[in-house]
C-alpha cells in the first residue's frame, strides 16, 4: 500500500527522470486546500522558471519549482543552491519571490526529500495563501561622480574593499572582485561594513546578505545586496536626507525596484 501511494505521489515527476521507489513514511495532517489564486501564482512561477529564495533561520539559498500536483496539493522544488548540510522531512522552509514592488512568500514544512543522481527534489504542501508585502521600504539610488567604495568583512575572512553600485537608507548593493559567492551567501551576517557618504557622514555597522550573484560580464565580479543590520535610526535618517538632497540638486537616478 505504501509503495502504491509513493508511485501515485511521484506520478507528476515521471517525465523528469527515474525516481527511487522509496515509501513515504508519514503523510502530513489535514490542512486547508490551496486556493485557485495560489495555484495560478505557482503555475506562473513554474512556467516562467522563476528563481525563488528558499531557506530558514539556519541557511538561505535558491531553487525553482519543478512540478505541481494540484490533485494532492503538492509542489516539488529543485534542490536548493547552495545545498544545506541537512534537510529533512518536517523542516520548515520559507519560499519567497521578489517581483515588481512586491515581496511574495509562504512557509511550509518539508513532506519528503527525494535523492536522485541529478540532485535532490523537495516536496512541499501547496500554500493556502501567498503573502504579499512591499518589496522595499527605502528608495535606492545610484550615486553620481567618483565611485563610492565600502569596506566589508565576512566572518572568517579578511576585510576587503568593494564598489557601491547603489544605496538606500536601508542597505547597499556592492561589487566585489572575483567569485565571492561562498563567503557572501544569502542570510550571512557581516560583522563589519563601513563607508563614508559625504564629508560628514561616516557609516559603520553590521549587515546581512540578502542576495548574491556572479556577474561574468564585468571581469567576474560578485554583486552582493546588503541590508544594514544595526544602524542607528538617526544615521539612517541622515543617509535618507542626504540622498534626497542629492536627488533634488542633481537629478539623482533612482534604481528600479528589481535591481
Amino acid at each position: 500500500m505504501k509503495h502504491t501511494f509513493w508511485r501515485e505521489l511521484m506520478r507528476p515527476l515521471m517525465t523528469l527522470g527515474r525516481t527511487p521507489n522509496t515509501p513515504l513514511t508519514e503523510w502530513p495532517p489535514a490542512r486547508t486546500q490551496a486556493s485557485q489564486h495560489c495555484i495560478d501564482a505557482l503555475n506562473q512561477w513554474l512556467t516562467s522558471r522563476r528563481i525563488l529564495s528558499v531557506g530558514n533561520a539556519q541557511y538561505q539559498g535558491q531553487s525553482l519549482i519543478l512540478a505541481l500536483d494540484s490533485k494532492r496539493d503538492i509542489l516539488w522544488l529543485d534542490d536548493i543552491f547552495p545545498a544545506p548540510e541537512r534537510l529533512e522531512q518536517g523542516d520548515t522552509l520559507q519560499v519567497s519571490l521578489r517581483q515588481g514592488f512586491e515581496h511574495c512568500y509562504f512557509t511550509a514544512s518539508v513532506i519528503t526529500v527525494v535523492h536522485r543522481p541529478a540532485g535532490r527534489m523537495i516536496a512541499l504542501p501547496m500554500p493556502s495563501e501567498i503573502h504579499r508585502a512591499p518589496r522595499r521600504r527605502h528608495r535606492r539610488f545610484c550615486l553620481p561622480g567618483p565611485a563610492l567604495t565600502v569596506r566589508v568583512r565576512a566572518s572568517g575572512h579578511s576585510a576587503e574593499t568593494a564598489q557601491v553600485i547603489n544605496i538606500s537608507a536601508g542597505g547597499i548593493r556592492i561589487a566585489i572582485n572575483g567569485n565571492a559567492l561562498a563567503a557572501y551567501r544569502p542570510g550571512t551576517a557581516l560583522p563589519f561594513c563601513r563607508f563614508a557618504l559625504g564629508p560628514d557622514i561616516m557609516v559603520g555597522c553590521r549587515a546581512t546578505v540578502k542576495a548574491a550573484t556572479l556577474d561574468k560580464n564585468a571581469g567576474r565580479r560578485t554583486q552582493v545586496s546588503l541590508a544594514f543590520a544595526d544602524i542607528p535610526l538617526g544615521q539612517r535618517q541622515q543617509i535618507d536626507a542626504y540622498l534626497h538632497k542629492l536627488e533634488a540638486l542633481q537629478g539623482l537616478p533612482q534604481v528600479p525596484a528589481s535591481a
